[in-house]
């Protein structure tokens, strides 16, 4: 008995050894990666270490925001998934990884070889060279939903900026964005920089302090999106969560600063929660939705001419005889629906066309719906 009490301490003397060890090797390289500014999550799901080659092909998702569980939601995910032609996916984001991965391995498996979450979360981490070739080594990239702001904080003018421009011009795979992540893939972007913006605000002003900053040209490059704004959530109205205003003055305002800024012609896309606008290689956009007259709709808004009002402190006139804003709605089904060409923002199918304008700032808009 006493030599079996000894060898039981001795056992567990040496288990707590190995925690000891284990503890001081795990520690050390969890601080390190946080301290390198990123996090990269493989999803155990669907993981192939024996890739084969793949070849993917160039598209584009905008999406709308709050697309989980959505009607349209699947089958715009085989769409995307289609042109990456079995290769590797990557969720990009800022903050703490999260299950887009996941839920693409538990539904898509036998679309893709692998799916993958990286969060960049400071420029060191942006500027990381193992974040670079995360990017620079995926066949399928998706944006999530956040802040745009995080996004060109931390990621402009840095190696991550490098290697999504990489992916979109030179690899040409596909790419996607959500909510903050479409708002960044227009040339034009909106960068609340921690505020945010209410259509009142800059149809009020469309100068108003909340519009800092409208930028464009400096970021992400796709050529199908030149002279482009691109907004997201375009029917949100919820006030309990303090959303009392929709976003369809706000695409119009934004436009008119785009406008401002750039000759002619200027173009917005917007999106309402739960669209998603699939743009393949030709440049021709088809929207995924619920299929009723409940949203789900994109937007593709056109500056007829130049705002008649458009300075500080005072609300914006944009009427042309109540045709300021040429606009295509599609309504999306969850199988696809209408045409919409890029190249030449001309004859396309499945959609109406309507004006929107304002005679006098926000008491003064129109729009459909």
């Amino acid at each position: 008995m006493e030599s079996l009490r000894i060898f039981s301490k001795k056992l567990r003397i040496l288990c707590l050894t190995l925690l000891l060890i284990s503890a001081f090797i795990f520690i050390p390289t969890q601080t390190a990666i946080a301290a390198e500014g990123y996090q990269y999550d493989p999803s155990p799901g669907c993981n192939n270490p024996n890739k084969t080659n793949s070849y993917p092909t160039p598209a584009v998702m905008l999406i709308g925001g709050s697309e989980s569980r959505k009607e349209g939601e699947k089958q715009a995910t085989e769409w995307f998934l289609d042109r990456a032609d079995k290769g590797d996916y990557l969720v990009i984001r800022f903050g703490n990884t999260g299950s887009q991965a996941d839920w693409i391995c538990e539904n898509f498996s036998d679309k893709i070889n692998s799916a993958s979450e990286l969060a960049i979360n400071t420029r060191r981490g942006a500027n990381s060279e193992a974040v670079e070739n995360y990017i620079r080594d995926a066949e399928a990239l998706f944006i999530a939903g956040g802040r745009q702001d995080d996004y060109v904080a931390t990621w402009k003018g840095t190696y991550t900026e490098d290697a999504i421009n990489y992916l979109i011009n030179d690899k040409k795979v596909p790419i996607a964005g959500t909510s903050a992540g479409m708002a960044i893939l227009g040339e034009y972007y909106y960068d609340p920089r921690g505020r945010g913006l209410v259509s009142s605000e800059i149809l009020e002003d469309p100068f108003h302090p909340n519009t800092d900053d409208i930028d464009g040209g400096d970021f992400i490059d796709i050529p199908l999106l030149k002279d482009t704004i691109t907004d997201t959530h375009l029917d949100r109205l919820n006030p309990s969560r303090g959303y009392k205003e929709t976003r369809y003055g706000r695409i119009f305002g934004l436009l008119a600063r785009v406008v401002d800024d750039n000759s002619f012609p200027s173009y917005a896309i917007g999106a309402e929660e739960g669209a998603f606008i699939a743009i393949d290689k030709n440049g021709i956009a088809t929207v995924f939705g619920n299929g009723t007259t409940r949203g789900e709709d994109a937007y593709f808004l056109q500056a007829e001419t130049r705002p008649e009002t458009l300075r500080e402190d005072e609300p914006l006139r944009w009427d042309a005889d109540g045709k300021a804003v040429k606009v295509y709605r599609i309504q999306g089904k969850p199988e696809g629906s209408g045409q919409f060409n890029l190249n030449d923002w001309k004859s396309p199918e499945g959609g109406q066309w309507s004006y929107w304008y304002t005679r006098y700032g926000n008491a003064g808009f129109r729009h459909c719906p």
